[in-house]
């Protein structure tokens, strides 16, 4: 068994680590072409993609189509339910072959990295599905390095901005028209949200309590109402449409399924929750946004198809 040589920063996820003890022997370094990877997976028929975020993980039955130069999203539609994953391309950095169980991760899957060798995706191969893709995949894609994984540094961490006055973040916040633009405003802040979200006033962003999300997705799933949630990390951004089931509660994790998609938000990660009321397709969007302790973004909950029945279910719903 081979052993890994660790680059001194930055710290290895605990997933690296696991992969690293059996790297050259249950795991195998591939090309570092993750983008060429992710093309070929529609070969590999029915898959289960598992995303992982800082305070969630999302797994999901799909077939990955056949992606395109430039097109670098997914979406399903099904009924009552919507998904769109928005891949961004240029945070991927190295992909893992994992022939034999290890850890928890599966045999027969591949696990996505970043620059960081942080985990962004792990794909693995449904059971009864892909003949011999897999292994041809790996046998085509095999680095030549066994050893050792190349992963650079961290680079040094940008100081904040100084906010803008408050009349200014405001009406840039309003003239948002979509999370294209409310991305802008927020790197510009060097993504402070909770900074951002504090300057503001209520009518803007308003603290609620932690345990209004756990009500709002109990009501929503006794109502039968579709809710949009969505969750990210530095690679991929996932957002899903659909009427969840009632939460299900192991410890601090909250687990929600919608057919074949199973969702667990870690509450022990969320810090503080705030409603955001913005511009968006022509009406104000109201939403509830969790984010950790050092005022990072782990997800956000909004409407499904209809506004008026969400703001409805959180105007029942919201703990002060």
């Amino acid at each position: 068994m081979s052993v890994m040589a660790w680059p001194m920063a930055p710290a290895a996820s605990p997933l690296l680590r696991q992969c690293g003890a059996a790297l050259g022997d249950r795991v195998l370094r591939l090309q570092d072409e993750p983008l060429a990877i992710l093309k070929a997976l529609y070969r590999l028929g029915s898959l289960v993609v598992t995303t992982f975020t800082s305070g969630s993980r999302v797994s999901q039955n799909m077939n990955y189509p056949a992606l395109t130069e430039g097109e670098w999203w997914l979406e399903s539609v099904g009924e009552r339910c919507r998904l769109r994953q928005t891949l961004k391309v240029q945070q991927w950095h190295s992909v893992l072959a994992v022939l034999e169980p290890t850890g928890n991760l599966p045999a027969r899957s591949l696990l996505f990295l970043d620059h960081h060798g942080q985990p962004l995706q792990q794909v693995a191969v449904a059971p009864n599905s892909g003949g011999l893709a897999f292994e041809e995949l790996v046998c085509a894609m095999l680095h030549p390095n066994q050893r050792s994984l190349s992963l650079p540094a961290i680079g040094p961490r940008r100081d904040g901005n100084r906010l803008d006055g408050l009349s200014a973040l405001e009406r840039d916040w309003e003239a948002s028209q979509d999370d294209d633009d409310f991305s802008r405003l927020l790197l510009r802040c060097n993504d402070q949200r909770a900074m951002l979200y504090g300057a503001v006033r209520d009518s803007f962003a308003c603290q609620v309590r932690p345990e209004t999300l756990a009500v709002v997705l109990g009501e929503a799933a006794d109502r039968d109402a579709a809710t949009t949630l969505c969750v990210g990390n530095e690679g991929v951004r996932l957002c899903m449409t659909a009427p969840w089931s009632s939460p299900r509660w192991q410890g601090s994790h909250c687990h929600l399924a919608h057919n074949g998609a199973l969702v667990s938000l870690d509450m022990a990660q969320m810090h503080t929750l705030w409603r955001l009321r913005k511009p968006g397709d022509g009406q104000v969007v109201t939403a509830l946004e969790a984010l950790d302790a050092d005022g990072h973004w782990l997800w956000t909950l909004s409407a499904g198809e209809d506004e008026q029945q969400w703001r409805g279910l959180l105007r029942d719903s919201v703990v002060g």
